[in-house]
Formats: C-alpha cells, sequence, structure tokens
C-alpha cells in the first residue's frame, strides 16, 4: 500500500507538472502572438532602416549610381572634418542652452502648479498651448518676432537701449545672436510639456512625507532637499534624458528660421545630414553622421539607465 500510494502520489506529480508546462507553454505562445506585430513594425520601421543606414555609411553612394564599398573612409573624414567637428560644437552649445533652462523652468513651474492657487488651470493651459503647436508655425511666429521691426527689438529699444548704446539687434542674422534666439524659441515650445510630466511625478508623491516633514520642523528647502528631489529622481531623469535627446536631433526650427546660418552658425548635425544627404547627394557621408549622432544618443540614453539604478541627484 505504501509504495502504490508514493506512486500515485509521483504520478501525480508529474502530471501536475506536465499540465504546468503545457499551461506555461501555451501563455508564452499567446505572449509572441500579442507582441509579434509590434516587434514586426520595429524590425521594419527601425531596426532594418538603422541597419541599412550602417552599411550606406561603409560606401559612397550619390543616388546616381550604386552604393560602393570603400570601409570605413567616411568615418576618418569625419573625425578630420573641421565642419562637422564645427557642427558637433554648435549641437552641443544648442542642446545644453536648450535642455538647462527647460529644466529649471518646467520644474520651478511645476512646484508653483502642485500648490493650490486660482486660475492655475487657465495658466497651465496658456503654458502647454506652445507644445500643440506646428513646428513650423512656431518657427514662423518668432520669425517675425525677431524682426528688426519686431517684438523683441522694440521692447530693447525701450528698456536696453540707453544701458546699451546700441542699434537693433538682428536675431536671426548675428552669428553671436543667432544661436540664443533658437534656444529662447526651442524652449518657449517646449518647456510646458516637462511642466506637465514634473506636475505627474509631483502628484505621485504620498502628502503623508511633506507632513510628516512639517512636524519635524523641516522647511521649504529640506522638503524640496531630501523629499521631492530624491522621490522625482526618476521623473527628473527621464526629463534630462528626453530633453537632450530632442534638442540634439533639433532640425525644424534650424531648417525653417535660418538655413544653418549666418554663416553655419547654426548648422547643427540633423540639418548637416539633411544637406549632405539630399543637397550634396553624399548618402554615404550623411549616413556617417547619422550613425556618430545615434552613437552619442545611445550614450546618453544608457547614461540615464545606468543613474536610474543607482546613485542621488539630490
Amino acid at each position: 500500500m505504501g509504495r502504490a500510494a508514493l506512486g500515485g502520489a509521483a504520478a501525480g506529480a508529474r502530471r501536475g507538472a506536465r499540465r504546468r508546462l503545457g499551461l506555461r507553454a501555451r501563455r508564452d505562445v499567446w505572449g509572441v502572438i500579442f507582441v509579434a506585430p509590434a516587434m514586426a513594425f520595429f524590425a521594419l520601421f527601425s531596426l532594418y532602416p538603422t541597419l541599412y543606414a550602417f552599411y550606406l555609411s561603409l560606401t559612397r553612394y550619390d543616388l546616381a549610381r550604386p552604393p560602393r564599398f570603400i570601409g570605413l573612409e567616411n568615418y576618418v573624414g569625419l573625425a578630420t572634418s573641421a565642419y562637422f567637428q564645427d557642427s558637433l560644437r554648435i549641437t552641443s552649445q544648442y542642446t545644453l542652452g536648450t535642455a538647462i533652462p527647460i529644466w529649471v523652468l518646467s520644474l520651478a513651474l511645476a512646484l508653483v502648479f502642485n500648490r493650490p492657487m486660482r486660475g492655475k488651470e487657465a495658466l497651465k493651459t496658456l503654458y502647454f498651448s506652445p507644445v500643440v503647436m506646428s513646428g513650423v508655425v512656431v518657427a514662423m511666429i518668432w520669425i517675425i518676432i525677431y524682426d528688426p521691426n519686431g517684438l523683441f527689438n522694440t521692447l530693447f529699444e525701450r528698456t536696453l537701449k540707453p544701458l546699451l548704446a546700441k542699434g537693433s539687434l538682428f536675431w536671426l542674422t548675428d552669428r553671436s545672436l543667432a544661436i540664443p534666439a533658437l534656444v529662447i524659441t526651442s524652449v518657449w515650445r517646449s518647456f510646458g510639456y516637462y511642466m506637465i510630466v514634473f506636475l505627474a511625478g509631483l502628484t505621485a508623491i504620498p502628502a503623508e512625507y511633506y507632513e510628516a516633514a512639517s512636524i519635524d520642523g523641516a522647511n521649504a528647502y529640506h522638503r524640496l532637499r531630501y523629499i521631492t528631489l530624491p522621490l522625482l529622481r526618476p521623473t527628473l531623469l527621464f526629463v534630462m534624458v528626453i530633453s537632450l535627446i530632442g534638442a540634439f536631433q533639433s532640425f525644424g526650427l534650424q531648417y525653417v528660421m535660418t538655413q544653418g546660418g549666418p554663416n553655419n552658425a547654426t548648422m547643427v548635425i540633423a540639418l548637416q545630414i539633411y544637406q549632405y544627404a539630399f543637397l550634396f547627394h553624399k548618402m554615404g557621408e550623411a549616413a556617417a553622421m547619422s550613425m556618430v549622432m545615434f552613437a552619442i544618443i545611445m550614450s546618453i540614453t544608457l547614461l540615464q539607465v545606468r543613474l536610474l539604478r543607482g546613485g542621488n541627484i539630490a
């Protein structure tokens, strides 16, 4: 009886294990079925173009003749190209000049709107409205504002001109002003989106933490330093990385407002890629530039993942 009971128990255990394996296999099959469309979309519209762009970066291709393999020659050319190095410098200046004010301004406004106040919904809508505008529309609006007879110069003449003793500013045709002008436009257009992201992160912080800190005598700075910023770290990192990547890939404002001028002062990498590919018909060099941009953006993303897993922002 004992052996029979043990044999029956073992057989039951085997049947249970087979049943669990069958359920897991069916679950895995359905998982693959549900994921397959997204994976196919990713492979067709992201992975394949990326791999083909890498192949083109190893060739000389002018759209008129088939690609001719030349190895790393395009990358060697970029490493010694003063034109490309200037583009990297300009892109870095524009990226940092755009991202840092966005971080500060969007977080500051989110902290303000996270408190009870009258009319804050209307103000949030007002600040967010540029986000839903087309990039071309934003560029055209600011071209008018930056006109020598436009709003900025009118304000300048009434406020700063007596101090600086200088005439009208040519925002988009002066090498020293073109990048700041684009930065102002980009910040105006983008900070409302990141403000909403920060607000979502702030509302997810339990109010009990602030109540306990107030009972312990913590002032506003201590609550911000030791509660808000540490608990907002995932949101901070998301905003930092996405805003840096978005600024680094900027193309539309430069294309519409300055065409890379004056004298290539706003020639960011994305605009240079466009010129090499569709104006100069140097697809291999353009693909190599895009691979360099991809490597830089991937580095920023990996840094974000590393910071998200550990380390302190506050």
